[in-house]
């Protein structure tokens, strides 16, 4: 019995139903009710009841393996019962055509694939589906309790206090348990030994020269507005909207999908989600779709749910914390049970969110660490500093060269992102969370932008502007006074916004001018010679 079966408590409903997004790897036969099973030659994934699994086969009908949760390739949705992928297991290079492949496979998923006698974890680029193991227990699974069957051996790095009361966070690929590690999203793990693998970046340069901006831009709303449409016919959806920029290209990016998601909505929490309510109205407004205001005053749970939802979130998490806000105060239940939520994660690398440092000081682990918020930042101390400067080094030691030329962001995708979305998304068990953003080559497509102009959103604004300009006409929360009366104030918007617009179109246009310029040029010289 895995130990979060062994801590659950009748009372509280059905196991599967609070770990219905959860999966588990084993090479033994597991009794985890209302589970599916699904068997390989070695090893088997049990799957909670509601986590799509789709069986996956190589390009000859060969069966290669599964995959878990909502992925989508490059040209269709691998959430059927089985999906054909374009790679050959008669090939001495399968690993490496699978590994291209997977660079193009955006969502929330984790991959099992067998070939030649070897089985090997793949996930998403932020192991948002969450993917934890242990060498001494033997199991792979989406969160601590159910990779252990004996009672947790608490990790000796950590203050579990200051993570369950005061928002400390669990990260450099920790888990709460000291054998438990969370694998890092962009390495593969090989089942047979328990080692992980780095396999991307592969050979990324991450640099977008100024005359093909706008079709990179182009590329990016493709691929995401193509990711948006197969997970909306296919799933129930929901979409938070805010007053902050991800929510908004989202939006942009969904275009004529949005017809095909069921709610728009924002939870109103406190007086700064009151702000971000009117501005989601307004952008709702502007592109015409319908909006929910899910306010806490109007929500409430009776003690007895809200001191038993604390207890499922320690168990699905598997660490002491504080449940989620919107759990607490039930504006979760605003969005109807088991919706697909699209999430806006990875947009804010368009941003550069988390590069506030020069790259002459992105080798410096000490100001990164503090960043990872293991402890409030008021309390962190050289002490801290020096226990887990060795995991960040080890960490950043595994970076490929060219990674290194964005070592700021790496971090974030890799530790940050992972020790947050990649542990809390599988314990919340009301609704799928997902980001249609999430792809490697998405990812490698936003990073390819000047950190300077991501720091002050230039992609943000010129992809919307670009995508659905009646976005760009609702002013963003930096732009709006104190008073939400504004927003209901056309002429005083078009005021509000007016600098940022022009600026945007003055340098949209000098875009489409380096394009021409260079497409020109690829006509006469050759594209090889251009290219070169």
């Amino acid at each position: 019995m895995f130990e979060a079966q062994r801590l659950w408590n009748d009372l509280w409903g059905a196991f599967e139903n609070t770990f219905r997004y959860q999966y588990v790897l084993s090479r033994a036969v597991e009794k985890l009710n209302g589970f599916k099973c699904h068997t390989g030659s070695v090893w088997s994934l049990y799957s909670g009841p509601e986590l799509p699994v789709c069986a996956i086969f190589d390009r000859n009908g060969k069966p290669i393996g599964v995959v878990a949760g909502i992925a989508v390739g490059p040209d269709a949705l691998l959430s059927k019962s089985s999906c054909t992928i374009p790679v050959d297991t008669g090939a001495a290079n399968f690993w490496d055509q699978f590994e291209t492949y997977i660079v193009d496979v955006a969502g929330r998923y984790a991959f099992m694939i067998e070939h030649a006698g070897q089985t090997r974890l793949y996930t998403d680029p932020v192991g948002m589906i969450g993917a934890v193991y242990s060498k001494l227990d033997g199991y792979v699974a989406s969160s601590p309790l159910l990779a252990i069957k004996r009672p947790l051996t608490p990790n000796p790095k950590f203050d579990f206090d200051t993570i369950a009361n005061k928002g400390g966070k669990l990260t450099l690929f920790h888990t709460a348990d000291a054998h438990v590690r969370r694998l890092n999203p962009n390495h593969y793990l090989d089942l047979d030994c328990f080692e992980e693998h780095r396999f991307w970046p592969r050979n990324e340069t991450f640099q977008t020269p100024p005359e093909r901006v706008l079709s990179t831009y182009d590329d990016i709303s493709s691929r995401v507005r193509f990711n948006i449409g197969e997970i909306a016919k296919s799933f129930p959806c929901a979409m938070p909207v805010s007053g902050g920029q991800d929510s908004r290209l989202l939006l942009a990016f969904a275009g004529p999908h949005t017809a095909s998601i069921q709610t728009f909505y924002t939870h109103i929490n406190n007086y700064a989600t009151r702000r971000d309510d009117a501005i989601g109205k307004a952008l709702c407004a502007a592109i015409d779709v319908p909006h929910e205001t899910h306010d806490k005053r109007e929500f409430s749970l009776e003690r007895w749910d809200l001191k038993h939802s604390h207890q499922k979130y320690k168990l699905t998490l598997g660490a002491p914390s504080s449940l989620p806000k919107e759990y607490i105060n039930g504006v979760v239940t605003g969005v109807p049970d088991g919706h697909v939520i699209l999430r806006g994660h990875q947009t804010d690398l368009l941003r550069a969110v988390f590069v506030f440092q020069p790259q002459e000081r992105w080798h410096e682990p000490d100001w990164q660490l503090e960043r990872l918020i293991i402890v409030p930042r008021a309390e962190f101390t050289k002490e801290v500093a020096d226990r887990f400067r060795d995991d960040f080094v080890a960490w950043q030691s595994t970076l490929p060269e060219n990674a290194m030329t964005k070592a700021a962001d790496f971090m974030f995708l890799e530790v940050y992102y992972n020790s947050t979305v990649g542990a809390t998304f599988p314990a919340l068990w009301r609704h799928f969370y997902v980001s249609p953003f999430n792809s490697r080559r998405l990812i490698g497509l936003a990073l390819g932008f000047d950190e300077k102009e991501r720091r002050k959103s230039v992609p943000v604004f010129d992809i919307i502007e670009r995508q659905r300009p009646e976005l760009s006409l609702v002013p963003y929360d930096f732009e709006l006074p104190a008073s939400l009366d504004t927003l209901q104030d056309k002429l005083l918007c078009l005021e509000l916004t007016q600098r940022r617009r022009r600026r945007t179109r003055k340098r949209l246009a000098t875009y489409a001018t380096r394009s021409r310029t260079d497409d020109v040029a690829v006509q006469i010289l050759g594209t090889d010679l251009v290219t070169a």
